[in-house]
C-alpha cells in the first residue's frame, strides 16, 4: 500500500496567468488606490517644500560684472577662472571677508548669501545675493562690487573689475513643481502596489489547480468539480476527464471513502453534495471504504490539505486520488486556454 506525506518544500516559480486571473479586481484597485495615495503624498512634499522648507522670503540682489585682463600677462591666467573657481574666491577674506567687515556681518553669513551660476564669457560674471531684507541684499551687492574692484586692481593678471549692470532687488519665489511631483507619486505609487500585491500572493498557499496539488504532495490528482454545470467546452471536457480517471484509480467493485479538507470537513451538506456528484461518476461512496479519496475544496489552504492527507495515512488507507471541488468555470477556462 502506498502512502503519499506531504513535500518539504516546494517549487519557487512565480505563475503570471494565475496571479493575474485571481487578483485582477483586487490589482486594478490596488492600482487606483496607491496611484492615488502616491500622487497625493508627492503633492503634500512638494507643498511642504516650497511653504516649509523654503517659506522664508528672500530677495535677490543681481549684478554683471566685467573683466578686463592684463594684456601684458602671458594669457594663462584666463584659464585658472571660471564659475567653481569665482565662488571659491567669492567666499574668500579678500572679496566675502571685506564685504563682510563693511556691512557688520560674519564673513560665513556673506558667503552663504552669494554665489556666481554658470559663466557663459569668462570675461563676466553675475554675482548673486540672495537676503531676507531686501535692503540689506542690496547693501551687500554694493559692498561685493567695491571689493571685487578692488581685487580686480590689485592682483596679477587683472586690470580691472567693474559693474556693467545692476537689477532691481526682486522677491525670490520657490517654484512648486506639483504636476511633476503628482506625476511621480502616481507611478512610484502603482509600483509600490503591485509589489505589494505579489507580495501578498506569494504568501497565498491555496490550492487552486492541479499543479498546486502536485507542487504539495505525489497525491495524483483525479479531476476537478465545477461549481454549478459545466458549460464551458474547456468544462465539460474536464468533467469527462474525471470520469476516466476515476475509472482508473478506482477498482471495479471497490469503494471509496471521501476524506474532506477545508470548508467541507465540518459541513454535512456540502460533503452529502459531493458524494452525489462523485456517485455520478460510477464511484461507490461508503464511509467504509477500502480505499481514500481527498476531496480539496477550490481556495483550500495548504495546512487543512496536509491535515486531511495526514488523516489518511494515520489511519493506515491508501489514497487513490484527489478531486479539487466547487472551482470557478471562468478561472479554469481562462486559466487552460492558450494564447498564441
Amino acid at each position: 500500500m502506498k502512502k503519499f506525506f506531504p513535500k518539504k518544500s516546494y517549487p519557487g516559480y512565480f505563475d503570471m496567468k494565475r496571479f493575474l486571473l485571481l487578483c485582477w479586481r483586487k490589482l486594478l484597485i490596488t492600482l487606483v488606490f496607491s496611484a492615488v495615495v502616491g500622487a497625493v503624498l508627492f503633492f503634500m512634499a512638494d507643498i511642504v517644500r516650497v511653504k516649509v522648507l523654503h517659506g522664508e522670503k528672500l530677495y535677490r540682489s543681481e549684478a554683471l560684472y566685467y573683466i578686463t585682463f592684463d594684456a601684458d600677462n602671458d594669457g594663462t591666467i584666463v584659464h585658472y577662472y571660471n564659475d567653481y573657481t569665482w565662488n571659491d574666491v567669492l567666499d574668500t577674506d579678500r572679496i566675502a571677508g571685506v564685504a563682510a567687515k563693511e556691512l557688520g556681518l560674519s564673513k560665513e553669513e556673506v558667503a552663504a548669501a552669494t554665489s556666481i551660476p554658470t559663466m557663459s564669457d569668462i570675461k563676466m560674471i553675475k554675482v548673486y545675493v540672495d537676503m531676507p531684507d531686501a535692503g540689506r541684499a542690496d547693501r551687500c551687492q554694493d559692498a561685493i562690487g567695491k571689493a571685487l574692484a578692488d581685487f580686480g586692481g590689485s592682483t596679477e593678471g587683472f586690470i580691472s573689475i567693474e559693474a556693467w549692470n545692476r537689477e532691481t532687488v526682486t522677491e525670490l519665489k520657490v517654484r512648486g513643481y506639483y504636476g511633476r511631483f503628482v506625476a511621480a507619486g502616481a507611478i512610484i505609487g502603482i509600483i509600490f502596489g503591485v509589489l505589494i500585491m505579489m507580495l501578498i500572493y506569494s504568501m497565498d498557499d491555496s490550492i487552486r489547480v492541479a499543479s498546486d496539488i502536485m507542487s504539495l504532495s505525489d497525491v495524483p490528482v483525479a479531476g476537478i468539480l465545477f461549481k454549478g454545470d459545466a458549460k464551458s467546452k474547456a468544462c465539460v471536457k474536464a468533467e469527462a476527464e474525471l470520469t476516466g480517471n476515476l475509472k482508473a484509480i478506482v477498482s471495479g467493485s471497490e469503494t471509496v471513502k471521501p476524506f474532506f479538507a477545508g470548508v467541507y470537513a465540518e459541513d454535512t451538506a456540502l460533503q452529502e453534495n459531493i458524494k452525489s456528484k462523485l456517485e455520478v461518476n460510477d464511484v461507490t461512496v461508503r464511509d467504509d471504504g477500502k480505499a481514500a479519496l481527498l476531496i480539496v475544496p477550490w481556495g483550500c489552504s495548504r495546512a487543512d490539505f496536509e491535515s486531511a492527507l495526514n488523516s489518511i495515512n494515520i489511519k493506515g488507507m491508501e489514497c487513490r486520488g484527489a478531486v479539487i471541488t466547487d472551482v470557478e468555470q471562468g478561472f479554469y477556462t481562462l486559466y487552460t486556454k492558450t494564447y498564441l
